[in-house]
């Protein structure tokens, strides 16, 4: 748990590491209010979104990771525009982080490999399935094999979900912090380019 004092979010500095502070703990932890988040693809005039969790985050190149299915609609949606959004919130810290920037897939390449390997052997079992997410189902009880739905599957044997296993990455360019708090609610945008702080601004809340 990250504690600060309100008079420290008067600082942009401070702001700033504690909004990268409290990324790097939700994806450590799973107890953290921003372990998971919210990904914002589009898909022709609509906007999509879903919870996804938060697998890693390099606060030093301003990097944020999850974890999907390569078969999964939200692939293609990434791979059109090049761009994601994020939304995380930690109910804790009665903060909310918002955050865009390009966005590269990884599959069956040095990271994906490196990520994979660091899956748990239960985590596995999704990218096992014969089909991807998404489809038509008559009965949603006759998804998985016994085996599967009772995680009776060895180490070795889930090497087979590697081929459906995929990292997103997204170099973050832009990021708000909104905190609410009694005695004024306050916000901040900041943009990066190439990792790098470019510039850091106070916003009406």
């Amino acid at each position: 748990m990250i504690n600060f004092d309100i008079a420290d979010t008067g600082d942009l500095g401070f702001v700033q590491t504690l909004c990268w502070r409290m990324l790097a703990e939700g994806a450590s932890s799973r107890k953290c209010g921003m372990h998971q988040v919210v990904i914002g693809t589009s898909a022709g005039d609509m906007a999509i979104l879903r919870t996804v969790i938060l697998r890693r985050v390099d606060t030093q190149a301003r990097k944020i990771y999850f974890h999907t299915d390569i078969r999964s609609a939200k692939v293609k949606e990434i791979q059109s525009s090049g761009l994601l959004s994020w939304l995380a919130y930690d109910p804790a810290h009665v903060s909310q982080i918002r955050l865009s920037g390009k966005t590269l897939l990884h599959h069956q390449d040095e990271l994906c490999r490196e990520h994979w390997g660091k899956t748990a052997h239960h985590s596995r079992r999704a990218y096992m399935l014969a089909a991807g997410p998404g489809l038509e189902i008559s009965d949603p009880g006759n998804v998985m094999s016994s085996d599967l739905e009772a995680f009776n599957y060895t180490l070795e044997e889930s090497e087979a979900g590697y081929e459906h296993f995929a990292v997103v990455e997204t170099t973050v360019d832009w990021m708000e912090w909104y905190f609410t708090h009694h005695t004024g609610n306050r916000r901040a945008i900041f943009q990066y380019e190439s990792g790098e702080l470019k510039k850091a601004s106070w916003q009406t809340p």
